[in-house]
Formats: C-alpha cells, structure tokens, sequence
C-alpha cells in the first residue's frame, strides 16, 4: 500500500505519477467509448425493431409510414351509414377526378328567355285622353286631340286603325256622327310606347251628321243647338267623354 501512495524507482516520483495519470486517463476514455457504442446499438435495435402487432378487430388503424421513416396513425375508416354518400368514402391519397367539358356545361344554368320584339300593348294599361271646344256654333268644325298614356311598367306597342278605335258625338241617345263613317278622319298607325310614354293624334268633325256604311256621306238632318257629348272609344280601355255647348 506505501508502494501506490510513494511510488519507489530509480526515477523521480513525480515521472510515476504522470504514468498513473495517463492511465487513468486512458481507463476513462475507454469506459465513456464503451457506454456510447452501448446506447447506440440500444437506439438502432429500437428503430429497427417491428412495429407490436395490432387488435384483429381495427385492422383500419394501422400505422402508415411517412417520408421521414416516423409512423404516423391512419385515421379511422368511417363507419358507411344511411346518410354518408358515395364521396365521403373515396381514400384522401386519390386525387378528385377532373369534371369533364360535358359535366361542366350541364351544370351551368342555361340562358335566360328572352322576349324577341316588342309585345302588344295591353288595353287595359291604356289611358284614353281627349280635348277639344266646349262651345261650338250650329255647323262649326272642330278639332279633338285624342291621346293614349301608357299607364303599364314596360315599353308596348299599340296600334290604332278603324277596327279597334272610334270617336263619336251624341245628343242623348241620337247618334250624330261617328269616325267610322269617315275613314280619312283616322290614319291608322302603329306606335311604340315606353312606360308612361303619350301618343297623341287630331281628329276633325265637320258639325255635321254622318251616315252609317257610307263613305264621308253627310246626312240631312240640320243640328239643332243644345248639349252632345264627343266619345273617343279604344276597344278594351276605359272611354272619355267632352262635353259640348252647340248653340
């Protein structure tokens, strides 16, 4: 024991100490080389090591092995029930298939219809209008202004002509003189009206009477003074009347 503690040779003691250090020191090394190749080949036998088999009755959770070499848990497989349609069950690795040119054009919503032209006025959404004196002498011509209001929200086409206008003059019930008795007091016309858009258009009356399926033919019978009544009557819209003083 007095031969570790005091070192004896033919050498100084301290060149003994120096070796005993070395070798120490070498001992050391040796051990702390040993406990690393140890805990190297413990995590290799880990990595390699395969994976503890799985339950028989979830074979949907096995791992699935990503690009880095770790293993990731694959989500569950859903369950198929009444409600999960035929898209929940395709695998999240498949890519959605492209719509083809076809799917794509039947699924877009076709074109709107489209009115071609102009629709006929309705004659219910017409307003009639009509002006003209309101004191006459016996015999005395007048002119009226007849006027059509388009009282609808959209842009018609109204046609006027013999057929479906006329503008007539009565003393009571005596049938004094009509435009249809006289085609050229009225030049039929065809006219496109905007919402609240006025077509306006004269028509005279000579003060005379006229006879029914004659051609401007003038009747007899002289007026007398007293109170008649201008109509201008569009077939299916409200009629207007002017009253008038002949005297």
């Amino acid at each position: 024991m007095s031969g570790v503690l005091h070192p004896t040779g033919p050498e100084p003691a301290r060149t003994y100490w120096v070796r005993r250090g070395v070798l120490v020191a070498v001992i050391l090394l040796l051990a702390v080389g040993v406990v690393l190749a140890v805990a190297n080949l413990t995590k290799a036998a880990v990595a390699t090591a395969p994976p503890p088999p799985l339950p028989a009755g979830n074979p949907a959770a096995s791992p699935t092995p990503t690009a880095s070499g770790a293993s990731t848990p694959a989500s569950a497989a859903p369950t198929p029930g009444p409600s999960t349609s035929r898209a929940s069950s395709t695998p999240v690795s498949s890519p959605p298939a492209a719509a083809s040119p076809s799917a794509s054009a039947s699924a877009q919503p076709g074109p709107s219809a489209t009115v071609v032209g102009t629709p006929d006025c309705r004659p219910a959404e017409l307003q009639v209008k009509l002006a003209g004196d309101r004191r006459l002498s016996v015999g005395e011509n007048t002119t009226f202004t007849v006027s059509l209001v388009n009282a609808g929200r959209l842009t018609c086409l109204t046609s006027v002509t013999a057929a479906n206008f006329e503008l007539k003059v009565y003393s009571g019930k005596d049938r004094i003189w009509s435009s249809r008795d006289c085609a050229k007091t009225l030049a039929p016309f065809d006219k496109k009206l905007a919402a609240k858009g006025v077509v306006a258009w004269k028509m005279t009356w000579d003060g005379e009477r006229s006879v029914a399926g004659t051609s401007c033919r003038r009747g007899t019978d002289k007026l007398r003074g007293g109170t008649y009544w201008a109509t201008a009557q569009l077939k299916g819209a409200d009629p207007v009347q002017v009253r008038m003083i002949i005297g």
